[in-house]
Formats: structure tokens, C-alpha cells, sequence
């Protein structure tokens, strides 16, 4: 997204959102679409019992809403909140298509970007599929490493969010009881690795975990 951030730039604006600031509502009709430029945003519904339900997480460089921005709906289609204090590039609709058509490479560029965001939401939707509390959670970590994984120097990926249990558990619509209790079940394992806010994955034994070895030739 870079050479598509360097051209919006001239014709964009800056706006802040402090720590759970909502930044657009569901049905609403956005003005504008925004690239994170720092901070975590998360889209998520609302289920009639009022519980949250999360669906996606967005970080540095990611551009929501999507869906709008392309054309495929008129409005939001889930409310986006500021997990924590974030920075964002406001761009019009006009202002971007009229960028993506008059540049094949950025055009290029933001194409690899929505192919990402669409296997990734696959990998999601998999993990989502699955019976047992322990494969939705590890299938959940292949869908965090391939979005936000950064590879150290250990061999380990980091993931570059700052998560805790509550919001891993719904990602995967299980109880914060029940994903604490698998997640050191994979810690034990050396599948991942975590402080309070902190996760790194053994992408090698998360493979061998889920037993899907077409898998491993996702482009990280």
C-alpha cells in the first residue's frame, strides 16, 4: 500500500481516534474510506442478544471499509471501533478510484492487497468451521500469523497486535474461560508463545498441528 498512500497523501486528510472511539457504525454511509496509518481498529457486529461479535482486526497500513470503497455495498457493513489510540489517512471514494485508474502499478498493488485480505478471511472462516475449541483457536493463529506475522530472528513469528485472551476468544466466538484453557494447552506444546499482550507462533508446529499441509505454501 505504500505507492498508494505516497499518492493519497497530497489529497487526504489525518484524523485521531482515541482508544475505543467508534469510527464508523454499521448501515451508516461512510464519507470517507481510511487507511491505518497507526493503531488497531477491529470491525464487529452486534448479535440481538447484545453480545459483540468481531470479524476482522486492521493495523498499519490496512484500508477499511472495503466493501464500500469498491462498490459492493452503499454503507458500512459492520461497525469499526479503535482498539487502541489510531491514526488514520481519510480518502474519498472519487479521490481513490480516480488514483487506481490512472496507475497500472497501484492498480497492481491494491489487488495483491484485497487477494491477501481474501485468503486470509478463508483461512478464518476455517478455523471457524471447526468442532473442536482447540483447532478454532489454532486455525485462528494461522489466520493471525498470515496477516500480522513478522519472522524473528528465532525462527518464531511475532504477531504484531497487542492481543489478550478476551479478544482472541471472540475471534473465535468461544468463552474467555475456554480459550484461556486451550491456549496454554498450545503453549505446553510449543505451538505459540505469550505474555500479557504479546503472541508469537512456531509457524512449523502450527502446521504439523492442524494437519493441513496445503497450508504451507501460503506467501506469508
Amino acid at each position: 500500500m505504500n505507492s498508494i498512500i505516497d499518492t493519497l497523501r497530497s489529497t487526504s486528510q489525518i484524523r485521531l481516534f482515541k482508544k475505543g472511539s467508534a469510527i464508523l457504525f454499521q448501515g451508516e454511509i461512510p464519507r470517507k474510506a481510511y487507511i491505518i496509518r497507526d493503531g488497531v481498529v477491529r470491525a464487529y457486529t452486534v448479535k440481538t442478544s447484545g453480545e459483540e461479535s468481531t470479524i476482522a482486526l486492521y493495523t498499519k497500513d490496512d484500508i477499511f471499509p472495503v466493501p464500500w470503497l469498491l462498490e459492493a455495498t452503499s454503507n458500512s457493513l459492520f461497525y469499526y471501533e479503535a482498539v487502541s489510540d489510531v491514526r488514520v489517512l481519510g480518502v474519498t471514494k472519487e479521490e481513490f478510484h480516480k488514483t487506481m485508474m490512472n496507475n497500472t502499478q497501484q492498480l497492481q498493488e491494491m489487488l495483491r492487497y484485497v487477494s491477501k485480505q481474501y485468503t486470509s478471511m478463508l483461512v478464518r472462516i476455517t478455523g471457524l468451521s471447526q468442532s473442536r475449541a482447540i483447532e478454532k483457536i489454532s486455525f485462528t493463529f494461522y489466520y493471525l500469523l498470515f496477516r500480522y506475522g513478522i519472522k524473528m530472528p528465532d525462527g518464531m513469528h511475532h504477531i504484531d497486535l497487542k492481543l489478550n485472551h478476551l479478544m482472541i476468544a471472540n475471534l473465535t466466538g468461544l468463552t474467555r474461560e475456554s480459550t484461556t484453557t486451550n491456549l496454554k494447552v498450545l503453549k505446553e506444546k510449543g505451538v505459540i508463545n505469550y505474555t500479557r499482550s504479546s503472541f508469537s507462533v512456531n509457524k512449523r508446529k502450527l502446521e504439523n498441528f492442524i494437519g493441513e499441509d496445503g497450508f504451507r505454501e501460503l506467501n506469508l
